[in-house]
């Protein structure tokens, strides 16, 4: 066993992650016509599976949401997570930190 204490929720992380979803989010908020709620996940999605909307939930959003409006939530994510050399898509992985631990 070990002494050593369990990890530290980062409050760096989450803030990075609420950064990037406003961003984004307002972006594409003023360019095109998308329900609130709907805009909002597909934000999450795409943030959370290296700017992309899995192909599972496509088809649903795509009935309700402009194709276009998902190209460009998945380009301007892409650009802003993968740009200018901040990630590699095969570094970059989200995780949601649900409860900090305590120590």
């Amino acid at each position: 066993m070990s002494d050593q204490a369990p990890p530290q929720c980062l409050p760096t992380a989450t803030l990075v992650f609420h950064s990037c979803y406003a961003t984004v989010l307002k972006a594409a908020d003023a360019r095109y016509d998308v329900r609130g709620y709907l805009l909002s996940q597909i934000v999450n999605l795409c943030l959370g599976n290296r700017a992309t909307v899995p192909l599972a939930y496509r088809d649903h959003y795509e009935r309700y949401v402009q194709r276009e409006a998902l190209t460009f939530v998945e380009c301007f994510t892409a650009q802003l997570l993968f740009g200018s050399g901040r990630f590699s898509p095969h570094e970059y992985c989200y995780r949601r930190y649900s409860r900090c631990a305590l120590s």
